[in-house]
């Protein structure tokens, strides 16, 4: 209550009070909507992009990866690449791998979204949850007016919404990454498919992107 005190004039209160509406949803805590969860987290890719090389990939690391772990589910996301053999794991093991899958994700968008030529995030529509899931499209426009389409799938975790799929020219990610996983856990098992993320990560942090 003391800094507005400061303010002279009702009007000066009403602009801070304004500024503050905006920037409210750009926080994907409790109580944020499916759009404000995509807002916060394109803000921040976005943001690692236009400061691509002075963050370099271990700044654009840090700069990201508090922001996917509130934005995902991704202890369902790992759960669900799994797949079946997710119900084979003890709770120690199932957060061996959450863990794993979670520094392989920011790894993955820190080494991608690596530089900036003018491309800007918009959100383009918000439908109505259904079945407990909420799709949010999202386009990154580039500078030429060429579009990708991000269309989110979001779920509630608890009193939170949560990225739960990303689906690009109809391909699931979550789909893709979980064919994936299922080979690699097939012939080696949990422990394969730990070192191969752990591997990944490794080769985004030397700049090797695969």
């Amino acid at each position: 209550m003391r800094c507005f005190t400061l303010l002279k004039g009702g009007k000066r209160l009403i602009s801070v009070l304004f500024i503050l509406l905006i920037l409210m949803p750009l926080s994907a805590g409790a109580g944020a909507e499916p759009p404000d969860v995509v807002r916060k987290f394109n803000a921040s890719l976005l943001e690692a992009m236009k400061k691509a090389d002075e963050l370099g990939y271990r700044g654009r690391y840090k700069l990201l990866d508090p922001v996917i772990r509130d934005s995902f589910d991704l202890s369902f996301m790992a759960g669900q690449s799994a797949g079946r053999y997710w119900r084979t794991l003890d709770d120690p093991r199932k957060s061996q791998l959450v863990e794993t899958f979670t520094d392989w994700t920011v790894a993955t968008y820190a080494a991608r979204f690596d530089g900036y030529s003018g491309e800007k995030f918009e959100i383009a529509s918000v439908s109505t949850p259904r079945d407990g899931i909420a799709t949010v499209v999202s386009k990154l426009i580039k500078s030429d007016n060429g579009e990708i389409v991000f269309y989110y799938l979001l779920k509630k975790s608890g009193n939170s919404w949560r990225i739960i799929d990303i689906q690009i020219s109809g391909v699931s990610q979550l789909a893709l990454t979980r064919a994936q996983f299922s080979d690699v856990l097939k012939t080696k098992g949990v422990d394969g498919l730990v070192a191969m993320l752990k591997g990944k990560i490794e080769e985004y942090s030397r700049g090797e992107k695969k």
